[in-house]
């Protein structure tokens, strides 16, 4: 391992050889010299910051000539030629006072250089950038436009609040990692999920399959998502209420205001969800006269859920002594009955489970030694309270009827009055240092902390000690390193990255033998990874390819259970796989009359997959198989005029274990992973109306379609295998 480490760190290092581009200061002051604050300075069609407090943007600059475009709120105040040559003083002083501005709409301009959309997609990652700014008056959640991008999709009881588990490029669930704003997204409660979270909350949508950024700092074995919050520089209030079906609500809250030296700021985003999600569904009713099974079309009954999320900010920012300077502070509730089991053989009636946390959030930012160092310091504490009810002693059928009386306590088990303490501690540095105008450093670092502690008078207890498992402290520690370099090659046509990471791990709490016999136990783990990246543009063509040795630590659940259906595992061991992709896009023509294709080819080979070992009475997180994955995806996108466009994605990911160890399952080698979708995809049409009844008014209409091939529920030989399009036997 060591080995490794330092003949990649040697790699890094020798990467370094290169020239130092000019140091390049602007100064921005209007007709008085007073300091103009938030200006917006193009070079050569392209962003590359806002002035600061002093009016001064420090950037670095290749020798020659170079045009130079100031804004300010997508005006444009002034357009200029510069010349750089290092061995001079290029500080270039603009006064922007006695000037004419032309009123210009930024986005168009970021259109004609690169918006932040086409900047991620243009990055070595495979990754897609899902606008939502055009998404924010349509309703819903989140999940309903993550689960049209190409190669996703999610996967839920089809219930508002009910947990949405997401396959991309193949690997699913915990493999795949879920970040709001680079923070994962577990430490702000159920309330924020997604399930849960409005579209009017986010700017954008970010979704790596495979290699992520060293921003991240992520433990992911399959990707992430990460969700960015909106970022407002003017004042605005914005409040939506939605109603459905099956007494479903939904509403929001946004508001951000900023003082007029743009120095101060606050803001605010609440939601709220609420459904008793009692549409019909096909069960199975037992007859106990004739006993006879029947299948009925029957209500939910004991379904509800309803969720509040809400976060306020204060900040400073464009100070001497920091960029931003955030504090946040979270509060959330999450509420849900339990219906059934995962077969829907069993109905429970009065089953319940609760969540309150409050967070808080403590976010700086500082540009250094000229602008050239960048430096994100996050730290956050969360406290959680859990409550899992059930105690009754009757049963119910799926009429809502009571068929039993004086039953044991509890409908799932043996019984939960179950509660739980959770404390996290979170911290997160990221650095980022330009080595040069062509070649940039980063590094990340983040702590977690998790500590557990609770009751359950009804929930396990010790064989030895005669103790609740749940009263013994369990500990939770993780932590994730990465370094990584990104250079730009051929006057940006080529853009390579290369990094590695070191994730690690310790546990300590309670355990159980299986022979019942309890003990204090502790755990640990570590493991090395790296990955490297290639993009080139040929025109309206980019070629991508990257590949990561990428591996996943247990979390704190695989690790120590819940307590009530799984049990603890302290000699997990981490998740590792190979993770390769190829990716060509094709673009031409600009916004009102556009066409796109991308096309991605995906491998993975996975090895000590965590996988929950069922059983009775207990079931229990146990590393087991290995997997091969081989899939490919398309997405295509045609825009012939502004009064509407259409598109649409197929994706393909044949999943197969392999390598099979155990002799009683070796007729399964080779054979699909069961219970994951394998071929799906997406369509759409929309279209466009403007200045329909007065001036910048819009009207829109949307139309979304998906296909889900069949898949299997139980695994089948591979020789067994129906064809693709073969009609299922009996």
């Amino acid at each position: 391992m060591n080995k490794k480490f330092l003949i990649t760190l040697i790699f890094l290092l020798a990467a370094y050889t290169t020239l130092i581009a000019c140091p390049v200061i602007f100064s921005i002051n209007n007709k008085d010299k007073i300091p103009q604050v938030g200006i917006d300075i193009f070079i050569n069609r392209v962003n590359k910051g806002k002035t600061n407090h002093s009016g001064d943007l420090e950037i670095l600059l290749s020798e020659g000539n170079h045009t130079v475009e100031l804004f300010r709120n997508g005006m444009l105040l002034l357009s200029k030629a510069i010349k750089v040559e290092c061995k001079s003083n290029n500080h270039f002083y603009f006064s922007i006072g006695s000037l004419e501005a032309q009123n210009f709409d930024l986005d168009e301009i970021m259109v004609k250089s690169k918006s932040v959309k086409q900047k991620i997609e243009e990055t070595p990652f495979s990754v897609n950038a899902i606008d939502l700014r055009k998404e924010r008056d349509k309703g819903g959640d989140v999940s309903e436009i993550l689960n049209r991008a190409s190669g996703v999709k999610l996967r839920s009881d089809g219930n508002v609040g009910a947990p949405v588990q997401i396959n991309l490029g193949g690997l699913q669930g915990k493999a795949v990692r879920l970040f709001k704003d680079g923070i994962p997204i577990e430490l702000f409660g159920h309330g924020y999920s997604l399930g849960t979270i409005p579209v009017n909350m986010l700017d954008r949508i970010e979704v790596y399959k495979g290699v992520m950024p060293i921003s991240l700092a992520s433990d992911a074995l399959g990707g992430g998502v990460n969700l960015i919050t909106r970022s407002q520089l003017d004042k605005f209030a914005e409040l939506s209420y939605e109603a459905g079906d099956f007494n479903t609500h939904r509403a929001t809250l946004n508001a951000h205001w900023s003082d007029q030296s743009k120095k101060w700021y606050l803001g605010t985003n609440t939601s709220f969800n609420y459904s008793d999600n009692n549409y019909k569904v096909s069960v199975p009713v037992y007859d106990i006269q004739s006993s006879v099974t029947t299948y009925q079309n029957l209500p939910r009954f004991h379904d509800a859920t309803q969720s509040f999320y809400t976060e306020a900010y204060v900040g400073v920012q464009n100070r001497r002594w920091a960029n931003d300077l955030r504090v946040t502070l979270i509060a959330s509730d999450f509420f849900k009955e339990i219906q059934h089991d995962a077969e829907m053989n069993k109905v429970y009636g009065t089953p319940t489970s609760n969540e309150n946390n409050y967070t808080g959030i403590l976010n700086y930012k500082k540009r250094l030694l000229n602008d050239r160092l960048n430096l994100n310091l996050l730290t956050s504490y969360s406290a959680f309270k859990t409550r899992f009810i059930d105690t009754a002693t009757v049963r119910y059928g799926w009429n809502g009827e009571i068929i039993g009386r004086n039953q044991r306590p509890g409908e799932i088990n043996l019984g939960n009055d179950q509660r739980i303490d959770y404390h996290f501690l979170f911290s997160r540095l990221n650095l980022s240092y330009q080595l040069s105008e062509k070649h940039a450093l980063d590094f990340s670092e983040v702590y977690h902390a998790q500590n557990r502690k609770g009751t359950d008078p009804l929930g396990a207890i010790s064989a030895i000690e005669g103790i609740d498992v749940l009263s013994v402290p369990a500990n939770y520690r993780k932590n994730n390193l990465g370094l990584g370099l990104r250079s730009i090659w051929l006057e940006d046509k080529i853009e390579s990255m290369i990094g590695i990471k070191y994730n690690s791990f310790n546990t300590k709490g309670y355990t159980t033998d299986n022979f019942g016999m309890g003990y204090r136990s502790s755990g640990a783990g570590s493991q090395l990874g790296y990955m490297g990246g290639l993009r080139w543009n040929m025109g309206n063509y980019i070629f991508k390819t990257s590949y990561e040795y990428a591996n996943r630590l247990p979390d704190e659940y695989e690790v120590f259970g819940d307590a009530r259906l799984v049990k603890e595992n302290m000699d997990l061991k981490p998740e590792k796989s190979h993770n390769i992709n190829l990716n060509v896009q094709y673009n031409s023509g600009e916004r009102n009359k556009a066409f796109s294709l991308a096309a991605g080819l995906f491998y993975r080979k996975v090895q000590d997959i965590i996988f929950l070992q069922l059983d009775i009475p207990f079931s229990r997180y146990i590393n087991y198989e290995r997997a091969e994955v081989k899939g490919f995806e398309i997405e295509t996108t045609y825009t012939p005029s502004k009064l509407f466009d259409f598109g649409g994605n197929i994706t393909y990911q044949d999943i197969r274990r392999v390598e099979i160890s155990e002799t009683m399952f070796k007729n399964l080698e080779g054979s699909r992973i069961p219970n994951v979708p394998f071929l799906f995809g997406n369509f759409w049409l929309n279209t466009h109306f403007k200045n329909v009844f007065k001036e910048k008014d819009g009207f829109d209409l949307n139309w979304n379609g998906s296909y889900t091939h069949r898949f299997f529920l139980k695994a089948i030989a591979k020789n067994q295998e129906p064809g693709l399009f073969e009609k299922v036997k009996d």
